[in-house]
């Protein structure tokens, strides 16, 4: 199955793309008076979606080649991955608009580091749902993990994370549960026969911060939702996550 050493070959072409994208975002940004607004949306409406369109498509290549190697190894037969799509064109202009909404007011200057994030989420979120459309579509009927990258993870990611080698789709998986920009997780496909062992992923351990932080919100009697239980986490093991919260905070 896939090692530790794969994975981080993956991570890193995506984040490469990212890296690229985000490049090429800020040479857009950088020909634009952001003092004039409306004309800086207009042109961002148009720079912003087709950025985000080609290195979307150059992340989504990448995954789809990896996990045809992935694939190669472990179920054999004839396999051609498909490229997951990427937003449309009136997901990412409500983006644009909802970010430039920051040159109309006092401080523009968060603007760009809005569409930096976003466009990193969206090229990112395009090569990996590029590995779990080809779970859902693989005749050999492969499962897949979250699986944490070597740096940690945010409690959200952790606790789908800790689910294991369960998933079969983006619905099995819970639509909703999407990547964050710049997040270090890649879906891992297994196949029949595979062990599932990866070096430095523990589910079973993140299992029972999640059992822990759920058995503290059902006896404080909260909502045991995801959201709730993900915030728990991060307060009962704060240094088990990037996102921890210490009691001193």
């Amino acid at each position: 199955m896939a090692s530790r050493a794969d994975l981080e070959r993956l991570s890193r072409g995506l984040d490469e793309a990212t890296r690229r994208a985000v490049a090429a975002l800020d040479a857009a940004i950088g020909h634009l008076d952001l003092s004039r607004p409306e004309i800086a949306r207009d042109a961002l409406l148009e720079a912003f979606p087709a950025i985000v369109s080609r290195y979307g498509d150059v992340a989504a290549t990448l995954a789809a080649e990896w996990y045809e190697q992935m694939r190669a190894g472990a179920a054999g037969g004839s396999y051609g991955a498909v490229l997951a799509d990427g937003p449309s064109y009136e997901q990412t202009a409500r983006t644009v608009r909802w970010a430039v909404g920051g040159l109309w007011g006092p401080d523009p200057s968060g603007v760009p580091g809005l569409l930096q994030e976003a466009v990193a989420r969206y090229v990112g979120w395009q090569g990996k749902s590029t590995v779990t459309t080809n779970v859902a579509a693989d005749p050999a009927r492969p499962r897949w993990a979250r699986v944490p990258g070597r740096g940690g993870c945010c409690a959200w990611c952790a606790m789908l994370a800790s689910r294991g080698f369960v998933y079969e789709s983006s619905k099995t998986a819970g639509e909703g549960h999407p990547y964050h920009a710049h997040c270090s997780c890649v879906p891992t496909p297994l196949w029949r026969g595979q062990a599932g062992r990866i070096d430095g992923y523990h589910p079973g351990r993140l299992r029972a911060v999640y059992s822990r932080a759920r058995a503290a919100v059902k006896a404080a009697g909260g909502p045991l939702d995801d959201k709730t239980i993900a915030a728990e986490m991060r307060r009962i093991d704060p240094d088990s996550f990037t996102d921890g919260i210490h009691s001193d905070e």
